[in-house]
């Protein structure tokens, strides 16, 4: 996915930073998780997104995760984080913050350390390069494509609407930003074979979002029509 030239000039600010696995910076944070997001920590744990969401979020609800008694991530293990390879986009960027508009314009800001962690920060190295070592790119793509499908969702039929109302509107509270019960419905509906790639997964989902999203903008509208 290329970078937009705006976004490619910011991110060649000069940053860089070393993190010491001190797991600090892992109490004491609201972890929000998409359902990209949900959907790589499920397949490391060998389950399904909704089995994830009922056992690792808070409540149950899909978009943050659970944390332990002592406010730490639920993941956090006695040797560091316990999900490294698929941890979310806000660890990866961390001590970095991102700020995505509706407009498609990012901003970067730095946040403020743990007064105790041991990470180190440098002047080595711009934001893309922290960004590529990190891995951060897929992340990315994948929360700007959900927010931008909210945005458009809370612009067509919900403005004032929270996700969970979004998507409620579709089915049972969640199904609809369940991945892999939104994917499995429409393997059944279609008779496709669900893809096994978490991108081609991904891209399938969001695809479904926007049908489902016009279905229910489409029925909007011809009440509206059978009103006047």
């Amino acid at each position: 996915m290329a970078c937009h030239p705006q976004h490619r000039a910011q991110r060649e600010q000069t940053f860089g930073y070393l993190c010491h696995a001190c797991s600090r910076c892992c109490h004491g944070k609201v972890i929000q998780v998409n359902p990209y997001e949900i959907a790589r920590l499920a397949r490391n744990r060998g389950m399904s997104t909704s089995e994830f969401q009922k056992k690792w979020t808070e409540d149950g609800k899909g978009t943050v995760l659970a944390r332990t008694a002592d406010d730490a991530c639920v993941f956090l293990g006695s040797g560091g984080c316990t999900v490294h390879a698929d941890r979310p986009l806000v660890c990866r960027l961390y001590p970095l913050g991102r700020r995505y508009s509706p407009d498609g314009r990012e901003s970067w800001l730095e946040l403020a350390p743990h007064p105790q962690s041991e990470g180190e920060y440098t002047k080595r190295g711009t934001i893309a390069q922290y960004l590529a070592t990190q891995r951060a790119e897929p992340f990315i793509a994948a929360a700007d494509a959900y927010v931008n499908w909210v945005n458009e969702a809370r612009t067509l039929l919900l403005p004032d609407a929270d996700v969970a109302s979004l998507s409620a509107a579709a089915g049972e509270p969640g199904d609809l930003l369940d991945m892999d019960k939104a994917i499995a419905r429409h393997a059944a509906i279609t008779g496709r074979a669900e893809p096994a790639d978490i991108e081609a997964r991904k891209d399938l989902h969001l695809a479904i979002l926007y049908e489902e999203l016009a279905q229910l903008k489409g029925a909007a509208d011809g009440e509206e029509l059978s009103s006047d």
